[in-house]
C-alpha cells in the first residue's frame, strides 16, 4: 500500500492506472496546489535490478529535457521501503493511440501538426543525447491544457530510452525494445544499435498509420513482420491505399521509413521541415468515376475504416 503523502509534499488522491512496472496515481503538490501524476514501481520490481534502473533512468532523462512537447518531471526518489517513484506533470486528454482507435485516421493537417510536435520534442531529446526507442501512438499523449486551440502532443514513457551523452550509463540488454510495428529494422534483436534515426523511423510509421488507419507492412505480425522489415522496403502510401498522395508527403515517408538508416533524414530538424512542407499540401486525390451524360456525380462517404484498398 502506497503512503498517502510522498516526500512530505505529494498527496496521493486516486489511482488512475496500473502497468506492468507500477501504478500511476493522481495527486496534489501540497507546495503549489497543482495536480500531479505519480508513478510508483511495483514492490516485486525491487528483485529485478534492471527494471529498477530503467524506472529511475526515466526520471534522470526527463530532468534533462525541457520542452513543451515532452512530459515534465517534477520530482523523483524512493519511498521508505526503497521502492522508486516519479512525480510528473498531470496530463489531461488521451493518447494518440486512443484517438486513432476511435477515429481510425486523421486529416493531413492534423497529422502534420501532431507529427511536427513529436519531432519538436525529438529535436530537444536528440540534442541532449537521448534516443527514445519506443515511440508509438501509445507513447504520444495529446494534452488539453485549456489554453491552446488544439491538444499538444507530448512524448511520454522514456523507460527504455538510451542516453548517448558523456558519462551515460551503458545499455546492458541486447533484446528488442519498443513496439514492434514502430521499431526500426536496425533495432530488431539489438536495441543498443538504435540511434536518432531509429526514432525518425518510428515517427514516419506513426504518420503513415495516422493518415491511413493501417501500418506500412499491413497486418503482418511477429516473425513475418520482422522478416519484412529486415528484407523489404515498405510499400509507398499510394500502393498501400490505392490513392494518390502529395509528392512532398511521399518524400517525407520515403526518408523516414527507409530500411537503411543512412537513407533517412539526417536529423529531427530536417525531418520537421520536410513534414511541415508536406502538411501544407492537400490530402489524397479522389478518383471520381465519369458519370453518364446528364447525370450528377455524387460522393458517398464510407464508414471510417482504413483508407483505400480493402
Amino acid at each position: 500500500m502506497a503512503p498517502r503523502v510522498i516526500a512530505g509534499r505529494f498527496e496521493l488522491t486516486d489511482r488512475i492506472g496500473r502497468g506492468a512496472m507500477g501504478e500511476v496515481w493522481g495527486g496534489r503538490d501540497q507546495a503549489t496546489g497543482r495536480e500531479v501524476a505519480i508513478k510508483i514501481a511495483q514492490t516485486w520490481s525491487m528483485e529485478e535490478p534492471e527494471l529498477v534502473d530503467r524506472f529511475e533512468r526515466e526520471a534522470v532523462i526527463l530532468r534533462r529535457l525541457k520542452s513543451p512537447y515532452i512530459c515534465k518531471v517534477i520530482d523523483a526518489g524512493r519511498l521508505e521501503t526503497g521502492v522508486p517513484f516519479i512525480v510528473l506533470e498531470k496530463l489531461e486528454g488521451e493518447t494518440l493511440e486512443r484517438l486513432l482507435q476511435r477515429e481510425h485516421w486523421l486529416s493531413l493537417a492534423e497529422v502534420g501538426r501532431i507529427g511536427g510536435e513529436i519531432l519538436e520534442g525529438l529535436v530537444v531529446a536528440h540534442a541532449a543525447g537521448i534516443v527514445h526507442r519506443d515511440l508509438s501512438p501509445a507513447n504520444v499523449f495529446l494534452h488539453e491544457d485549456g489554453k491552446s486551440p488544439a491538444p499538444i502532443a507530448k512524448l511520454i514513457d522514456f523507460g527504455v530510452a538510451k542516453s548517448t551523452g558523456a558519462g551515460a550509463p551503458r545499455t546492458t540488454s541486447r533484446a528488442t525494445m519498443g513496439t514492434l510495428p514502430f521499431v526500426a529494422p536496425e533495432q530488431l534483436g539489438d536495441s543498443a544499435k538504435a540511434g536518432p534515426r531509429a526514432d525518425l523511423y518510428a515517427v514516419g510509421t506513426i504518420v503513415f498509420h495516422a493518415l491511413t488507419g493501417r501500418l506500412p507492412y499491413g497486418d503482418a505480425t511477429g516473425t513475418r513482420l520482422v522478416t519484412l522489415k529486415r528484407e523489404h522496403e515498405p510499400p509507398t502510401i499510394d500502393e498501400a491505399t490505392g490513392e494518390k498522395w502529395p509528392a512532398a508527403l511521399k518524400t517525407f515517408l520515403a526518408k523516414t521509413i527507409a530500411r537503411t538508416p543512412s537513407k533517412r533524414y539526417a536529423s529531427a530538424e530536417v525531418a520537421l521541415a520536410a513534414l511541415q512542407q508536406a502538411a501544407r499540401g492537400r490530402g489524397p486525390a479522389l478518383a471520381i468515376p465519369e458519370s453518364p451524360e446528364g447525370a450528377t456525380a455524387t460522393l458517398t462517404m464510407q464508414s471510417k475504416g482504413p483508407r483505400g484498398k480493402r
